[in-house]
């Protein structure tokens, strides 16, 4: 029988969106890439340069989603209703990387759920939902995030501005934020995807408990999960390194990414 590769369409073409096409390119996954969109297509310009193997097309969102089997987004937050209103419509498997735009549109989900659409969101910049997805099937009891920052990285944010907060003046370690998941994305979203990620996999987002330290010890990021439930007790730290093509962004989010379309389009399935 004719093996017949899953046509993929990336919508982003940044750092995350390279990374993964760039691993296609390598035939490290097993798909065929049917077409790129960006906003700005100086960065599809940018990236396809780089491609030795495959020439992959530009097109509109809309135009790829309706062509395509499965589409990633690794675009902006702000984007996800628009592209998740594609996927329904046109009844096509969908990956999230701004995982805080998904919960955002949480109804949507419902909408997938009813057309039987495959949702996927990676797990991003933190190890350890494997076994709170494990964990969670027999009852959670309290599931906290704790993300340690320094402080560079929290420059220019409303909610901290506007709390009065200068993160240049930070000389210890400080709490800027301590509250819920949903409330966390609200205020940081450009820096707290990994809440919104957790919370879905596990209590939700009201009881996701968070907390962000600005941290003038540290030069990347750390994030801390503390999940308790029938199972017992567990706690996974992750501190990241900056991709090599972004520093603003985690490298093992490229590589969670890159691992879960490996999972969807193989045959075989190792680990929760």
């Amino acid at each position: 029988m004719e093996n017949k590769k899953k046509k993929l369409g990336m919508i982003g073409c940044g750092a995350i969106g390279t990374e993964i096409v760039h691993a296609i390119d390598r035939g490290d996954i097993n798909v065929t890439l049917y077409g790129c969109f960006d906003i700005d297509k100086n960065k599809f310009d940018a990236l396809t340069a780089g491609l030795k193997n495959i020439k992959p097309q530009f097109m509109q969102a809309e135009e790829l989603i309706k062509n395509c089997d499965i589409a990633v987004e690794c675009a902006h937050k702000d984007a996800v209703k628009n592209i998740f209103q594609l996927a329904v419509k046109y009844e096509r498997d969908i990956m999230f990387l701004s995982a805080g735009g998904v919960l955002e549109n949480l109804d949507l989900i419902e909408q997938a759920k009813a057309k039987m659409i495959n949702v996927y969101v990676p797990s991003g910049a933190v190890v350890g939902l494997d076994g709170l997805d494990a964990a969670k099937y027999q009852g959670l009891h309290k599931v906290t995030l704790i993300t340690r920052k320094p402080p560079r990285a929290l420059k220019g944010v409303k909610y901290l501005i506007d709390k009065g907060i200068d993160v240049d003046a930070i000389k210890a370690e400080t709490v800027v934020f301590e509250g819920n998941a949903l409330d966390a994305v609200k205020a940081f979203p450009q820096n707290i995807n990994v809440a919104a990620t957790l919370s879905m996999a596990g209590v939700g987002p009201e009881l996701t408990h968070v907390r962000i330290v600005a941290d003038p010890f540290i030069t990347n990021n750390i994030h801390e999960i503390l999940v308790e439930g029938e199972f017992g007790r567990f706690r996974a730290i992750t501190e990241n390194l900056p991709s090599p093509s972004n520093p603003k962004t985690s490298f093992l989010t490229s590589l969670s990414a890159i691992v879960m379309l490996k999972k969807i389009v193989e045959p075989i399935h190792i680990g929760t």
